[in-house]
């Protein structure tokens, strides 16, 4: 009797779940198009850049487009740096190559005239950011670290006591920009150095042996960045980072100063540089 009810039990479950086999249709949650503007001014004399884009639904299958037509200026309050669009490369927009940011002014972003849905209806952005002075480096090691397979690169520099400071630094390899993108860029805050020596605080490591060579150049780019900035570049590295669990909502936008609904982010740095040449392969002890 026992075995004929687990017979019927067994048939019951399989019959429940060859019937589960109806198409079900969920309805993704969309986003709406929205404005997406980066940009920065630095204190290095140099063509600034600003980019003006177009983004639309999260699940959608195209990049951003680039937004052309828009009148783009920073002003400090005393200048106006106007800004034009880089004829190759649409939304793009472009200072002259004599413009320079000062430590201690706010900057403020202005993007007008954009037709963000195509409409003839043109919108307007703005954002504000304070160009902050960094402690200039005294010095850089550059060694390699035999058990991490690795070199790292270690800095030397005397942070103020009055303030409290965020970096952010950018890795030159003879010349050539290896944080050349939000995901690759280190930041650090001051918080168990505050107002002392670093005392070779590592800042960058660069995977294997052959990562680097004798006569390489090394050059470290200290920015001193805004807090606000500083949270905007941890919230854009986690989000762009695998979500766990696998099957998550899409991430939250991090966190934008640009006004009227757009994402993305204007902000205002003051660079130092450090540079060693590598002589030879000097091991970490």
């Amino acid at each position: 009797m026992k075995t004929k009810i687990l017979s019927i039990a067994i048939l019951s479950v399989l019959f429940f779940l060859s019937g589960c086999t109806e198409r079900i249709d969920i309805e993704l949650d969309s986003s709406y198009a929205r404005c997406v503007i980066y940009g920065e001014i630095t204190t290095d004399t140099t063509q600034h850049k600003v980019t003006v884009r177009r983004t639309g639904d999260y699940y959608g299958e195209y990049a951003p487009i680039g937004i052309s037509g828009a009148n783009v200026s920073i002003s400090d309050g005393d200048n106006v740096f106007e800004l034009s669009e880089d004829p190759e490369n649409p939304g793009v927009y472009l200072t002259q190559d004599d413009v320079y940011g000062i430590p201690g002014r706010i900057y403020t972003l202005n993007v007008s005239n954009v037709d963000l849905l195509d409409d003839g209806i043109m919108q307007s952005y703005e954002a504000t950011s304070e160009l902050r002075q960094v402690a200039e480096p005294d010095s850089i090691d550059v060694l390699y670290r035999r058990e991490w397979e690795g070199w790292i690169i270690q800095a030397y520099a005397t942070d103020p006591a009055e303030t409290e400071d965020f970096y952010m630094f950018h890795t030159y390899i003879n010349g050539v920009l290896q944080s050349d993108s939000l995901m690759n860029i280190n930041i650090q805050d001051d918080l168990f150095f505050n107002g002392n020596q670093t005392n070779g605080a590592l800042i960058e490591y660069i995977p294997g042996e052959d990562g680097l060579a004798v006569n390489d150049t090394v050059t470290i780019g200290f920015c001193g960045i805004t807090q606000d900035y500083y949270v905007y570049l941890i919230e854009t590295q986690v989000s762009a980072r695998p979500s766990n669990p696998l099957f998550s909502g899409a991430p939250a936008n991090p966190k934008s100063n640009i006004s009227n609904n757009a994402i993305g982010f204007f902000t205002a740095y003051s660079i130092e540089r450090a540079t060693k040449i590598v002589k030879q392969v000097e091991y970490y002890q």
